[in-house]
């Protein structure tokens, strides 16, 4: 039994290949003028789910790299300003052993304490550092309050009972979400640095970094009743204070950037894996493009062929 096949049949299917090859056509100049394989889900559904995923992973892993890039910019002015509050304590400590010298005049120890003065004045100035967006570094969560400000008290010995300086911030420490995980500080609160100072042992000595130097300014000027040695310990254990906070602010940045290494290497890896899954063979598509160029000449060719046949050519 013979298949017989009506002209309109013949010439749908005629149409629907010619229609067939015309978008492939149109899907591999897309996918060249983009350099994407996968323009559009129904280019490749499993692909296009997975590359969903890992686009995704890409933006997170972004802002997290974002993140530490911001905690790092943090932690290194916090590291500088505290290296500036450092090597002011350092001076004044040196000035106050010289100062010890029994043979300084009263006239030289308050050439000294004039000195030390304007360095008291000087980590002041230090302790209440802003940021390039104006909040100060030391005030904790409370970054708009100036931290740092004169108590009023003019006649010491100055102590935690008997402030010079006095605390406005708070104990904040303002976190980043530097990874999924992990969350970092890129402050130390005021107190921690120049107001609670501890001793070698960790223990609180009672006063503050500007009240030691205030201490010595007075015992230097013959109007403290705090002893020298007294004095000078407590400058001393404010550098040690000092110290200890620097190291804690190495610490993070050095855990910073192994996880910024991490998170890079990850980007990295994302990369690759969109460029497997996204990108284009060129080579390939090139090759595509001109054998489907070809079919769709011998069918366009083929159908104006047979769209000719009728059986009245041989009436």
């Amino acid at each position: 039994m013979s298949l017989r096949i009506s002209t309109a049949q013949l010439y749908s299917a005629g149409v629907g290949g010619i229609q067939q090859l015309q978008s492939s056509l149109y899907t591999l100049q897309n996918q060249i003028d983009t350099g994407r394989r996968i323009v559009t889900p129904k280019d490749d559904p499993v692909g296009a789910a997975q590359a969903l995923v890992v686009t995704q992973s890409k933006s997170v892993n972004e802002l997290y790299l974002k993140n530490q890039a911001s905690a790092d910019t943090k932690l290194s002015a916090l590291d500088s300003t505290l290296g500036g509050v450092n090597e002011e304590l350092q001076n004044i400590y040196e000035k106050s052993v010289a100062a010890g010298n029994g043979s300084y005049s009263a006239t030289e120890r308050a050439a000294i304490a004039t000195e030390l003065e304007q360095r008291l004045n000087s980590l002041v100035g230090l302790a209440n550092t802003q940021d390039g967006t104006g909040r100060y570094v030391f005030a904790g969560f409370d970054s708009t309050t100036r931290p740092f400000s004169l108590t009023g008290n003019a006649t010491g010995p100055f102590s935690s009972a008997n402030q010079y300086i006095q605390y406005n911030g708070d104990q904040g420490q303002q976190q980043l979400q530097v990874t999924a995980s992990f969350s970092l500080a890129t402050n130390i609160p005021g107190n921690d640095v120049f107001t609670d100072v501890r001793d070698s042992t960790g223990n609180l000595t009672g006063g503050s970094i500007f009240d030691s130097v205030k201490n010595m300014v007075d015992y230097l000027r013959g109007s403290g009743t705090v002893t020298y040695s007294a004095a000078l310990d407590g400058i001393n254990a404010s550098m040690e204070t000092v110290s200890r906070a620097r190291a804690t602010v190495g610490a993070r940045l050095s855990s910073l950037e192994s996880m910024t290494n991490t998170a890079s290497d990850r980007a990295l890896q994302y990369k690759t894996q969109l460029s497997n899954l996204e990108d284009l063979d060129y080579a390939k598509a090139l090759t595509d493009v001109s054998q489907k160029k070809i079919q769709l000449e011998a069918a366009q060719a083929t159908f104006a062929s047979t769209s000719k046949l009728s059986l009245f050519n041989y009436i």
